[in-house]
């Protein structure tokens, strides 16, 4: 039968999992060591563009490349968006744990939360946007707070999808074998309209023309 065929619409889907249970893997391990998160973000979006989505290349090779080469670009961004994590974190912590619930203090914990969030989404942007366009670094983190900002309705979106695969590892642990590349791919459908209204109309076309070949 056409559906069990490997050109069926079952065994494509089928494979478009196991890619996903394939790169999560692949950005779970690349996460060990901390400051390698970052890269590992980007490659696995790159991975997640160019492979699940549009079947080119390889899930090993397009990680692996991206990775290798997006490494010094994306490492120090990483390691300043993890510095400002830590000290809003625990700035929170500080405020809900060590002042009266009667504090005038207590309302920093709500602007120290809404920073939280604001870093969150820019990072949703930020890294995605590193793993598809060459620019500076200073350039790209602009860039991507400036998307967050101007398409707050997409980034909401983007956070609540984060929100649900996050709610989904925790209450089904094993999961996260799959999910990060999942939740990758869904926002890429949401990053990738906003992406093509800054990109050039020649961009545009000849990315159109790269998707259709294969």
């Amino acid at each position: 039968m056409k559906i069990f065929s490997f050109e069926g619409g079952l065994m494509r889907s089928i494979s478009k999992f196991t890619d996903c249970i394939c790169l999560s893997i692949m950005f779970l391990l690349c996460c060990i060591p901390v400051i390698t998160i970052g890269t590992a973000l980007s490659s696995l979006y790159y991975a997640i563009y160019k492979v699940v989505r549009h079947d080119r290349g390889y899930i090993f090779q397009e990680y692996v490349s991206a990775f290798r080469d997006n490494f010094k670009q994306t490492a120090p961004v990483w390691l300043l968006a993890l510095a400002a994590g830590v000290w809003l974190g625990a700035d929170v912590y500080v405020v809900q744990h060590y002042t009266s619930p009667d504090s005038p203090l207590r309302l920093l914990s709500y602007v120290f939360l809404l920073g939280l969030v604001l870093l969150l989404s820019w990072i949703t942007y930020l890294f995605p946007y590193m793993s598809r366009f060459e620019n500076t670094r200073k350039a790209c983190m602009k860039n991507a707070m400036l998307m967050a900002i101007a398409h707050l309705p997409t980034t909401v979106g983007l956070l609540a999808v984060a929100a649900v695969i996050l709610l989904g590892i925790y209450m089904v642990v094993p999961l996260i074998i799959m999910l990060p590349a999942v939740c990758l791919w869904i926002q890429s459908f949401f990053l990738e309209r906003v992406f093509r209204k800054y990109m050039t109309e020649e961009d545009r076309i000849a990315e159109d023309e790269r998707n259709r070949v294969y």
